[in-house]
């Protein structure tokens, strides 16, 4: 069992973080997902299998942001950067505005 951790932006109600884990469960190799719009934060265990940016992918056609940098000071809706170049919490340019 593998376990993908991530940020979800845009999120302002359990309403949100529903839709989330509804499109992440309805993905191939999925086995559960917990999405929180306080933290919005997302907990998505596969059977690893599961392709990650098709996740995001989704994620991002249904109006909400994914960061994966791990940057919680991160100001980009979609960063992607590893490690996160965003260290003072601003923009890093990596066109995940």
């Amino acid at each position: 069992m593998s376990q993908l951790e991530f940020a979800v932006t845009g999120m302002v109600c359990s309403g949100c973080s529903a839709s989330v884990e509804r499109l992440a469960k309805g993905m191939a190799s999925v086995t559960a997902a917990r999405v929180d719009h306080e933290r919005g934060s997302a907990v998505v265990e596969h059977d690893g299998r599961m392709d990650p940016e098709a996740l995001y992918a989704a994620i991002v056609d249904a109006g909400f942001g994914v960061r994966t940098c791990g940057n919680a000071a991160c100001e980009c809706a979609n960063c992607r950067c590893e490690p996160c170049a965003c260290g003072t919490g601003a923009r890093c340019g990596c066109s995940g505005e």
